[in-house]
């Protein structure tokens, strides 16, 4: 636990250092920001660009680059206390191929257990809330173990060299040896990535609050679900208030970014290289018995 909190704070001391990974999350931050699109008051079609850039070209396409080149950047300041641009675009190049092909089956992964889990939920639910619960919590743990062992493919890419397909395979093998701290990594990592949608959450909840018919709405049913009142009194935000998510979600997602980068590349080298007793090689045939 003292090595984990360690590799935490010198993680956030080294945001100071890494002004290259602050600047590329931001650029993540400004790339990101078509997903917005889809609460804003824009045409069907526009609205169909933004979702399929957002859920498809911008992951599968531009961050395996991106997050390439700022896992390099990272490992070098971990090495060496200090990185350049040079070595993250040598790096994201390099590894670029691989990233992508590794993302389209991590990306792959993912929506099967999306679907696996709704489907199990959608089941349970339809014989009884009992057992919807129980197969959620399932399906959710499971979902949660499986995500967890491929987390670390990308810097295993980078740091090791490792293939498309191998990389996998020893994100695996570094989450059973290092569970705890891998867990721990992966919860602070989904919290983080949160906090970036925090700002649209905020500007819905505000622009709901302002809209006289959806409170109208909720005021003459007040059994009917959010979910419901949003679908006949959809909530749009004005130009004014996207343009100030879009700022603050640029701002979160630069320090998430670049602090993710930095907290991966620490914690998997400082477990990877950390020395445990049955590591040692020591050929005890070698003493002489007095």
């Amino acid at each position: 636990m003292d090595d984990f909190v360690s590799i935490f704070g010198k993680s956030v001391r080294e945001m100071g250092s890494s002004p290259i990974l602050l600047m590329a999350g931001l650029a993540v931050g400004v790339l990101s920001l078509p997903v917005l699109a889809g609460y804003g008051k824009f045409d069907e079609i526009t609205k169909s660009i933004a979702v399929n850039y957002s859920q498809l070209v911008l992951p599968l396409l531009i961050m395996p680059f991106i997050t390439g080149g700022a896992l390099g950047y990272a490992v070098e300041v971990r090495n060496k206390g200090t990185s350049s641009m040079a070595t993250f675009m040598d790096t994201a190049m390099k590894n670029y191929v691989k990233m992508v092909m590794a993302g389209v089956i991590s990306f792959a992964v993912f929506y099967f257990l999306i679907t696996g889990v709704a489907l199990l939920l959608l089941t349970g639910v339809a014989a009884s809330p009992f057992m919807g619960s129980i197969l959620g919590f399932l399906a959710l743990g499971l979902a949660f173990l499986c995500l967890l062992s491929i987390e670390f493919y990308d810097i295993c890419i980078v740091a090791d060299g490792s293939g498309a397909i191998a990389s996998f395979k020893n994100s695996i093998e570094f989450v059973k040896r290092n569970l705890p701290a891998a867990a721990g990594f992966f919860i602070i990592a989904v919290v983080l990535k949160a906090l970036v949608q925090l700002p649209i959450s905020f500007g819905l909840a505000g622009a709901m609050m302002a809209n006289e018919s959806y409170m109208a709405l909720v005021g003459a049913n007040a059994s009917m679900n959010v979910t419901e009142a949003l679908s006949l009194a959809p909530v749009t935000l004005g130009m004014g208030a996207l343009l100030t998510v879009a700022v603050f979600q640029i701002l979160i997602q630069g320090f998430v970014f670049s602090f993710l980068a930095l907290f991966k590349a620490e914690l998997y080298l400082a477990l990877k290289n950390r020395k445990k007793i049955t590591d040692f090689d020591y050929d005890f045939s070698a003493d002489n018995v007095v």
